[in-house]
This record gives C-alpha cells, structure tokens and sequence, in this order.
C-alpha cells in the first residue's frame, strides 16, 4: 500500500512538472516582446521557411508544441497558427508567392493583420492595393503590397 501511494504521489509530481503553467508561454511568441528589428527578424526566421531576406518583422505565433529552443516535453499533436509580416525588397515577392494561387482580396479578414502591427504600425504603411494568395489543400493566407515590399502571412494548422 506504501508503495502504490508513493508511486502515485511521483506520477502527480512528475505529470504536473511536465505541464507547469510557468511554461506554459514557451507556446506563444509575440514581436511585441521585442524592441529591435534585427531581433524580431531573427526570432522569425528561425521559426518559419524564409524564401528571402527581410528588413522587418512582426508576429504572433502560435505552436502547442512550444519552440525548438523552449521544448522540454516530447512533441505531441501538431498544433498551430502563425501570423506575420515581412518587410522584404518588392523584387523578391516572386520567391515569396511560388506555387500560391491568386484569389479576390475583398474576402479576406484583415483583423489579425492590424493586431499583429498595432505597436509599430507607422513602419508599416500601404498606399498599394493588396494582393491575396492561397495554397491548395493548406490553410495559408498571403498578403501582398506589392510596392512597399509587405507580405502578410497566416498559417494554421488546428
């Protein structure tokens, strides 16, 4: 009887440690955590594909499997919704929309867009009209201005 209390009291503690909410935000990363570009840009790029170089960068992602540099549990189901922007040079939009199919921009929710650039929106002004693309069989939204060389990006996997 000792035994099976003292073997069920260390599950509890080993379950919870595994699951303590003080880590539970190594699940999210948000740019306005972050005060220098060349920060945010390198916390970005080494959590999505990059097709190109980019100046500037704003994010809020999202991954329930936390980040390869905050993961202390063995990964389970794959859960996740990015969203960013970019600022790269206009002539590598190219790169950017490979493979993307060219839809009608007025259907889109642009909500996310604005929250994900509500602390520095003045760097991330638009007079183009935007651009929006979408890939087959995977829940990507893209936004381009094409002149001002900004991308926005939603990729969710739920």
């Amino acid at each position: 009887m000792r035994k099976s209390v003292f073997l069920l009291l260390l599950i509890i503690i080993v379950f919870n440690s595994c699951f303590d909410s003080s880590t539970s935000s190594s699940n999210k990363l948000d740019s306005d955590d972050y005060d220098s570009k060349e920060e945010r840009v390198e916390i970005l790029r080494n959590q999505i594909k990059s097709f190109s170089e980019f100046e500037n960068a704003e994010f809020e992602l999202f991954n329930v499997n936390g980040f390869s540099n905050s993961r202390t549990t063995l990964p389970g189901a794959s859960s996740w919704d990015y969203k960013f922007v970019i600022k790269i040079d206009p002539s590598d939009i190219k790169k950017w929309t490979e493979g993307m199919i060219q839809t009608i921009p007025e259907d889109h929710d642009d909500k996310w867009m604005k929250e994900i650039i509500e602390k520095r929106r003045m760097e991330w002004q638009t007079t183009s009209d935007p651009e929006k693309y979408t890939r087959n069989g995977d829940n990507v939204v893209m936004i381009v201005y094409r002149s001002e060389g900004i991308i926005f990006k939603r990729v969710v996997n739920l």
